[in-house]
């Protein structure tokens, strides 16, 4: 009897272990008592499993558990709704340039590198004859230049890329209610005016924004305090009152007094009388006739307009190599091109033409085309720079394509690197592009290296003796 009291107590222990195994086998499951039911945040769903709850919602991933998303690549937030910008993750996952996309990325080299499937730039003479404005590949043994978004398309010259404007070609995916709004590369979809993007029955969608309740008229203070008053009654002038004598009667003088008055009476009248005349050939309408006087403080001054410029935003634009915002161009013209070169601790790079590469004389220009914020006002150009060996060249700083070098330098301290500091500065037409022109000189080996670009609002904190140009 022991023996099947021992069975029993043993097969029951094995179904309560595999029921609890079964429970945290299955996601979203909890016990209660004896009964299972799904967890605090999970639903059954229409096949009978639990399945977790996410309040909004999950738009660009799926729901892992109770509020919680998983993110499908390229996307971020609490509910994904975000674009991941790859392009600033560390480490980069473009070997030169990257630009973001929504929902991905793209790649693209230097002039004279050619775009690798894996995303690195491979050094290519060929390449570089092409002169692409994004980097080329080669597909079957010829090649072809690349846009870095399916939103640019190639030039007329099969080089440079042009944006492609989604919303007058009707290649872009936004719904009836929402209105296309082109970017360089790409495009948005916004809410048309009078609606808001809210989460409404699962999903995104533009609601109407209810009108606010008209309010009273406010009486308009100016109007108030602009108003003319009724103008007053003037009284009629009274009459001149003439004395009385000391018997009752009215005193109006002796006959003697009456003839002295007479003639200065009657000479007053006719010079009020002539008075009257002149102020009417002067003013006809009854105007005051005020004779031309010069004034006790100098004479009158003009007032003139001032005309006043635009407060000048400020801004820092980083125009790095590796990881900077600003947009650089190899020139077409020039003899030769910048090359990258690495630093020795190996995870930057800079721009550098080489003392081996070319001939005496020789010019590489490297092109930063200014954007509309750097053209408003005066900015501070800051860089790096380093000369390093004999007679290797001269590196040069000129604003357009105008031949007068705002700052030259054919050497660096122990053939180091420098800081330089130039503050940009115009009268009149602002300048399109800043360009670094490296001349070549007669030597063999060393090379002449840029890095570390940089563009402030206002003049740089420069000595009084240093001049601007």
């Amino acid at each position: 009897m022991q023996q099947f009291t021992l069975i029993a107590a043993l097969l029951c222990l094995v179904y309560v272990s595999s029921g609890s195994a079964n429970v945290r086998s299955q996601p979203g499951v909890c016990r209660y008592g004896r009964r299972l039911e799904c967890c605090y945040g999970w639903k059954k769903n229409g096949e009978g499993q639990c399945e977790a709850q996410c309040t909004p919602g999950c738009k660009h991933g799926e729901c892992v558990g109770p509020n919680k998303c998983k993110c499908f690549t390229g996307y971020t937030g609490k509910t994904c709704h975000q674009d991941l910008n790859e392009c600033g993750l560390k480490p980069r996952p473009c070997e030169h340039r990257c630009m973001n996309t929504y929902g991905s990325y793209m790649c693209y080299c230097l002039n004279g590198f050619m775009l690798m499937p894996d995303g690195s730039c491979a050094n290519s003479r060929t390449c570089s004859l092409a002169h692409c404005q994004y980097g080329c590949e080669e597909v079957q043994g010829e090649i072809r230049c690349l846009c870095p978004s399916s939103g640019l398309q190639l030039g007329a010259d099969e080089r440079t890329c042009v944006d492609i404007d989604e919303c007058v070609t009707g290649k872009n995916l936004c719904p009836y209610n929402r209105q296309c709004i082109n970017t360089f590369g790409s495009y948005l979809c916004k809410c048309q005016n009078g609606y808001d993007l809210k989460f409404v029955a699962g999903k995104y969608d533009c609601v109407a924004v209810p009108e606010a309740p008209a309010r009273p008229a406010i009486p308009d203070p100016e109007r108030i305090k602009n108003l003319i008053p009724e103008p007053a009654a003037t009284e009629a002038p009274r009459g001149r009152q003439q004395p009385f004598d000391y018997e009752g009667e009215v005193y109006i003088g002796s006959e003697e007094e009456q003839r002295e008055l007479l003639p200065e009476e009657e000479e007053e009248e006719e010079e009020e009388e002539e008075g009257g005349e002149e102020n009417n050939q002067l003013g006809p309408r009854g105007d005051v006739f005020v004779p031309e006087f010069e004034s006790l403080y100098g004479p009158s001054t003009e007032i003139q307009e001032i005309p006043l410029k635009p407060v000048q935003e400020e801004f820092i634009l980083d125009c790095n190599f590796d990881q900077g915002a600003c947009e650089w161009v190899q020139d077409k013209s020039d003899d030769n091109d910048w090359s990258v070169a690495y630093h020795e601790r190996g995870d930057q790079y800079y721009m550098a033409m080489s003392g081996l590469l070319g001939n005496d004389r020789d010019v590489s220009r490297l092109k930063l085309l200014l954007s509309d914020r750097a053209q408003q006002g005066s900015f501070c150009l800051t860089f790096d720079f380093r000369v390093a060996g004999e007679a290797v060249g001269t590196l040069r700083v000129l604003l357009d394509a105008n031949g007068y070098a705002v700052w030259e330098q054919s050497y660096s301290r122990a053939q180091g690197w420098q800081t330089e500091q130039l503050t940009v500065a115009w009268k009149e037409e602002a300048p399109e592009s800043i360009i670094f022109e490296a001349r070549r000189g007669s030597g063999v080996g060393g090379e002449i290296g840029l890095d570390n670009v940089v563009l402030t609002s206002g003049s740089c904190q420069v000595d009084d003796d240093e001049a601007l140009f």
